[in-house]
């Protein structure tokens, strides 16, 4: 069967594929984004074991990424047509790109995650006057269907005071909101208020900023990569503040660092199979998991069904893509 890569031609993602698929003597074929024009041929993926690697976006402009996603979806709309074997389903990627559907289901079935507001928030105005509806006063704000830090903000209230704060990679530039790899913290009320303005004409979902667990003075959160039923590999993300992504500067620790027990690690495994079952097509997902400060509970902040690039595990064993290549052997 052939192994077909959906992706960029030189990436980390595509080397590293690459070593996996000739340590196994599987050749890879790499087709890029670009070519998947209009004129493309579809078929020539028929009967191949496919996976969809994330395009390389140049732009900083959030705005301009709305456009780039609109493309995306209907590539990958154009990918459903194949008769082929998916790593991940292109409905599959899709469906997890949008926070609020998966967050939705996740909820729907009792499955452990960070809550969400089920409000449709479009002004500051009105996020503020849910926050205090909801006495809750610490909220992430996230464009629904960016992955990464892409326009995340932690958002912080007084609620008697009304002081503000507000950590986030976003800045505004001639009244654009420009997506940088630098966290700020903001704390002048009507600089927050403008860059929340922008963030939440994107389309965003609004989610309790839960207290996380820390470890050696720093909070943390887990990058679990869950793939054909089991857990492949765990990532410890570190952080001084409450936004954790690695390309942000952030600290990457072992797990083992962290002593959790066998019976945390399997509570975790049972919350990734639950939350993941319930999307056909989804064979791998990179899934961020919190242990709540003080009780140590696992919840869901998100689930990605590209979130396999884990730089400890492909400069290591490289074990999350050597998986993937030998399941093209057993099919």
């Amino acid at each position: 069967m052939k192994l077909i890569l959906i992706g960029e031609e030189h990436s980390r993602r595509t080397d590293y594929l690459k070593k996996a698929a000739g340590s196994l003597n599987i050749q890879l074929d790499v087709i890029c984004w670009n070519k998947l024009q209009e004129d493309f041929p579809i078929k020539s993926l028929d009967n191949a074991f496919v996976k969809i690697d994330p395009p390389c976006y140049q732009t900083i402009r959030l705005s301009h990424m709305q456009s780039l996603l609109a493309e995306y979806q209907k590539t990958l709309q154009k990918l459903m047509q194949a008769d082929c074997h998916f790593l991940n389903s292109p409905e599959a990627i899709w469906q997890l790109l949008d926070k609020k559907r998966t967050k939705e289901y996740l909820q729907k079935h009792n499955i452990p995650a960070t809550q969400m507001f089920s409000e449709d928030i479009q002004e500051p105005e009105q996020l503020i006057s849910q926050m205090h509806e909801n006495h809750c006063y610490s909220v992430f704000v996230k464009p629904r269907y960016f992955s990464g830090a892409a326009g995340v903000a932690a958002f912080r209230i007084h609620p008697a005071s009304g002081k503000m704060m507000l950590y986030t990679s976003c800045r505004l530039e001639n009244k654009e909101l420009i997506n940088t790899k630098k966290l700020s913290k903001l704390s002048g009320c009507s600089e927050i208020i403008d860059i929340l303005e922008k963030l939440l004409t994107l389309g965003c979902v609004v989610e309790r900023w839960h207290p996380k667990a820390d470890f050696r003075g720093k909070s943390y959160d887990l990058r679990v990569v869950f793939q054909y039923g089991h857990i492949a590999h765990i990532v410890v993300r570190q952080s001084d503040g409450p936004i954790t992504n690695l390309h942000l500067n952030n600290q990457a620790l072992d797990v083992q660092s962290l002593g959790l027990d066998a019976g945390m690690l399997q509570n975790i495994a049972d919350i990734c199979s639950r939350a993941t079952a319930g999307f056909e097509g989804l064979n791998m997902s990179g899934i961020d998991i919190l242990l709540e400060k003080k009780t140590m509970r696992p919840l869901i902040i998100e689930m990605n069904g590209q979130g396999d690039l884990i730089y400890q595990d492909i400069f290591g064993e490289n074990n999350i893509y050597r998986e993937q290549v030998e399941k093209v052997c057993r099919i």
